[in-house]
């Protein structure tokens, strides 16, 4: 059941990211320069007041250094690239286990 949730999750997660694909290259084209949105942008669109929570929590119980270098970098990447990689986890934690070789299945 729940490699079921997970490849379903996975393929939802799939289809966003293609979502947000086609809206940059709507966007590109309409405008005649490449524009990517940021997974920090959207993020903001999506939830305004929790990013500021989010910070404030990350530098205060993880550890000050990680927000700074490896979490804005990561809201610097595109959208379509972070949860496509995201749903292409999900469907590869979902997938049945490789059988065994050299092993009977009886």
């Amino acid at each position: 059941m729940l490699r079921l949730l997970l490849r379903f999750l996975g393929l939802c997660l799939l289809a966003t990211a293609f979502v947000a694909l086609l809206g940059d290259v709507t966007r590109s084209v309409a405008g005649s320069r490449l524009y990517v949105t940021p997974l920090g942008e959207w993020l903001m669109a999506l939830a305004p007041g929790k990013m500021a929570l989010a910070q404030a929590f990350v530098e205060r119980q993880v550890r000050h250094f990680i927000w700074d270098p490896v979490m804005v970098d990561l809201m610097r990447l595109p959208v379509w690239l972070a949860v496509g990689a995201i749903g292409c986890l999900a469907i590869r934690l979902g997938r049945k286990p490789a059988p065994k070789f050299g092993y009977s299945s009886r």
